[in-house]
């Protein structure tokens, strides 16, 4: 197929890929030894990479093709306040909609005022360039900022909209931000950190939505009087826009060479690194990923995930090639399945977190209405899965009679999911598959690499992989002997090669040459398989293991992902020490699954309340407090914990032992957890060091009670 966007490229339907024997291939000759396997490539590009359109080479030009050739599109979207009900909650307006044209001229406009106050205010050098800081949630002005910076050759530096002080400062003074683009929330952090970060000399508020435009007026005219007091010039969003009109500034346009953003990576220890990706890199990952995607200009997609990442900037990249429709959630999770009602949106990039609880939404509906509904729904499920072993995701009776109200969670029209960030488990992603009807494809990337490595193809609906590796990129695998991963069992660290793999780390040669091979290849230290059709499985981690004390190595992420697909299990961290030969864990139980399991097991009374979901800084329940203290639900926890474990083939060692149960939810408003939401593991070690060495304790006290009656056998 040929599309109508102007990128003139051919799209590939689940039908042409079914022509494909295998999805990537060895290039003949690259297997030298046993070190390393040989590289392979995308078996519909084997003889090159691709890495551009021939009139597209950055971002820049992207958007500008885009609005070109659909100027009256929906743009950008958000819902917006009409007032308020009797009870003082807001009432909210269905999606209002910017087209392309004028967000472009928005755009050029914003831009020409940030050259105007960078150059004329502060004093830059008219041909300087300099690093925008974007501080906010998911919202049009987000989008309207970040290409204004690329119409004039600027990078953005994203900070996270839940960061701390500590991280923020070191954000503005690596990145030498000069002027940062912020909502009124994050203002008074901003000059409060004023003294420490002395080249921010600008700050620009975005309107707060929730109230009128006098209050917005007025707190902006507040922000500037203590702007004064700190040496910072602050401005209005829409106040940048006035300044562009009056003092245009033509375009400064990029090259692909030109860094796109500094994306700066949330390690569970120490500062971030700000990796480097150019507007080449971003285009390869467009270019190659964007013949496999199911979208058009009349697709619409919901942007939740933090624009602050780079999985979310690029997939923004797909959407908006195509001068397709971009709508932005209210800034509150638990409204999101209200905003997809409104929204109704056609492609959705999400991560397992959330499938998860939609499937977990989903089955608990669907079994929750009635013996007859309940087995009306899982002979349903049963057919829909054994038509996908066929290549079949859709049936005319199930879909009519079951699972077109199941497509309603998602707003109804959807075509086309990615989930990436995490592995997705292979019972959630085929029941989805089996329960919606349309392409959801799994993806693996990294910031590293613009967020894309490989996903999976239309039409092929086998779990267990993340599919080939994208034409833009070339993969190969090296053995990790201490972890037992050999590539002659094709096996090990996966290394890409290509022109999506980013530049380096800011400011740090040190670590950029140890992530980045003289000859090119980005070292992921994530270890995978290929498989004989060529596709990519995500099986370890090389990073964050440690070393038992019989020798042997743990990957607890790994371990983790198989314990988390529990029902019990919200959140879970593994934990073994070098002196240690077996593992102990920390889980958080899921208060909506667990209490209900507790009424129906006699461990909680019939009138409990039931169990809402985990919010950060919401108080656990009295019953949840009651239920993990109990030995009984804690036996319980664990027994489904090795059920999942044998059914994931985990090794011995690898079975936790322990487990300790927390009902406070780890997030990082309390510094457990990373903004990207990984949990932070040094710690966790320190916060629950007494219930550890608790747990090692008792371990020890059961082997020693055991030894008598195992002596007294022999």
């Amino acid at each position: 197929m040929v599309d109508q966007s102007g990128l003139n490229v051919r799209r590939y339907t689940a039908d042409d890929l079914k022509k494909y024997k295998v999805q990537a291939v060895e290039l003949p000759g690259t297997r030298k030894d046993d070190t390393e396997t040989g590289i392979y490539r995308n078996a519909t590009s084997p003889e090159e990479l691709v890495d551009s359109y021939p009139h597209i080479k950055t971002i820049y030009e992207m958007f500008e093709n885009a609005v070109k050739h659909n100027p009256k599109a929906k743009c950008l979207g958000r819902r917006e306040v009409a007032g308020r009900d009797k009870t003082g909650a807001l009432i909210w307006t269905d999606y209002v909609w910017q087209d392309y044209k004028t967000v472009g001229e928005r755009r050029m406009n914003f831009g020409s005022g940030l050259q105007f106050i960078f150059e004329d205010v502060l004093g830059g050098a008219v041909d300087e360039k300099y690093n925008l800081g974007i501080y906010s949630i998911n919202r049009p002005e987000w989008l309207i900022a970040d290409w204004a910076a690329d119409a004039y050759s600027n990078a953005t530096v994203a900070l996270y909209d839940t960061l701390g002080p500590e991280a923020s400062e070191f954000i503005l003074n690596h990145a030498e931000v000069p002027i940062c683009v912020t909502t009124p929330d994050k203002v008074p952090l901003l000059l409060k950190l004023a003294p420490q970060v002395p080249k921010l000399k600008a700050i620009v508020v975005m309107k707060d939505i929730t109230t009128d435009a006098t209050s917005s007026a007025a707190a902006v005219s507040v922000f500037k009087e203590w702007g004064v007091e700190k040496g910072i010039a602050v401005y209005a969003f829409e106040e940048v826009e006035e300044l562009g009109k009056v003092n245009a500034r033509p375009a400064r346009a990029p090259t692909p060479d030109d860094i796109w953003c500094i994306c700066y990576t949330s390690g569970t220890t120490g500062m971030p690194k700000g990796a480097l990706l150019s507007h080449g890199n971003a285009v390869a990952v467009q270019r190659a990923t964007e013949p496999f995607m199911e979208l058009r200009s009349e697709s619409v997609t919901c942007s939740y995930l933090p624009l602050a990442h780079v999985f979310e900037k690029v997939t923004i990249n797909s959407v908006m090639a195509r001068g397709a429709s971009i709508g932005f959630f209210r800034g509150d999770v638990s409204m999101l399945m209200d905003d997809f009602s409104v929204l109704r949106p056609t492609m959705f990039p999400s991560v397992p977190r959330l499938l998860n609880r939609i499937y977990d939404k989903v089955n608990q509906g669907a079994t929750g209405g009635g013996p007859v509904k309940a087995a009306l729904f899982r002979t349903a499920v049963s057919s829909k899965l054994e038509g996908l072993k066929n290549g079949k995701n859709t049936h005319p009776v199930w879909d009519a009679l079951v699972f077109n109200k199941v497509k309603k969670v998602l707003g109804g029209r959807m075509e086309f999911l990615l989930s990436g960030s995490a592995p997705l488990g292979k019972d959630v992603l085929l029941f989805l598959r089996a329960a919606m009807g349309f392409q959801i494809s799994e993806g693996y990337g990294s910031t590293e690499n613009a967020a894309g490595a490989c996903f999976s193809w239309p039409g092929d609906f086998s779990v267990g992989h993340c599919g080939p590796i994208i034409p833009c990129t070339e993969v190969k695998l090296v053995s990790v002997p201490e972890m037992n991963y050999h590539a002659k069992d094709n096996k090990g660290e996966i290394w890409l090669r290509g022109p999506n793999i980013f530049k380096g780390y800011y400011k740090d040669p040190e670590k950029t040459a140890d992530t980045i091979t003289e000859d090119g290849w980005l070292k992921t230290g994530d270890i995978g398989s290929i498989d004989h059709k060529g596709r990519i499985g995500i099986i370890d981690r090389k990073k964050n293991i440690f070393k038992l004390a019989q020798g042997e190595y743990c990957a607890p992420e790994k371990i983790e992902n198989t314990y988390v697909r529990s029902s019990f299990v919200a959140q879970v961290y593994v934990h073994g020490d070098s002196l240690q030969s077996e593992l102990v864990g920390v889980v958080v139980p899921d208060p909506e699954y667990s209490i209900q399991w507790a009424k129906e097991q006699g461990l909680l009374p019939a009138n409990t309340p039931a169990g809402v979901p985990l919010a950060p800084n919401v108080p656990a329940s009295p019953a949840m407090k009651e239920l993990c203290a109990n030995p009984k639900f804690r036996k319980a926890v664990q027994k489904d914990m090795d059920r999942l474990g044998r059914e994931d083939k985990l090794r011995g060692f690898e079975f936790v032992r322990a487990v300790h149960l927390e009902t406070d939810v780890w997030s990082v408003d309390n510094n457990m957890m990373t903004p990207t939401f990984k949990l932070k593991r040094n710690e966790a070690a320190d916060k629950y060091r007494e219930q550890i060495d608790a747990m090692y304790a008792e371990l020890a006290a059961s082997k020693e009670a055991a030894a008598p009656a195992i002596k007294a056998k022999l």
